[in-house]
């Protein structure tokens, strides 16, 4: 890659960390994940997102954790070595929608809410929001299934 490629790069990866920092997105998460998803491989090391961020990689640690939990990015141990390399791919926007926790732990929170509150306006917000949630799970399923058929079809050159 020339230097004024690598340096549009470098500003891309900012400007869309920035807009995920934006979003409530950690600052360092944001530069991980989006130096993750405009590299070549969509993999790469601690160490070598240190060196291409310019963060410790102590930084980096704390940053990969986070978008592991999130299921943003995956691990994988680095063939030959005991590193461990750091993994985007199209398995993010699946967690991202599919397993929410959000979705999961406030559909339950939400019934034992129903449970406590019994028949009152209170109970109505909730079993309202419940609908809201089972809705989002639904439409997000399908949109998924679209999604995949999309990606499966043929694309004019």
């Amino acid at each position: 890659m020339r230097e004024d490629e690598r340096d549009e790069l470098g500003r891309f990866v900012e400007r869309f960390a920035s807009t995920l920092t934006d979003a409530g997105f950690p600052r360092l998460a944001a530069r991980v994940f989006a130096t993750l998803l405009a590299s070549e491989s969509g993999r790469m090391t601690a160490a070598e997102l240190a060196e291409r961020l310019r963060a410790s990689t102590g930084g980096v640690s704390g940053a990969v954790r986070y978008l592991v939990q999130l299921r943003l990015i995956r691990t994988e141990r680095d063939p030959g070595s005991r590193r461990h390399a750091y993994v985007v791919d199209g398995s993010w926007y699946e967690s991202t929608f599919l397993a929410n926790p959000f979705l999961d732990r406030g559909e339950a929170d939400l019934r034992e809410g129903l449970a406590i509150l019994g028949a009152s306006p209170a109970a109505d917000r909730l079993n309202e929001t419940l609908e809201l949630i089972q809705f989002l799970r639904d439409e997000t399923r399908a949109m998924m299934r679209r999604w995949h058929e999309r990606k499966a079809a043929p694309r004019p050159r």
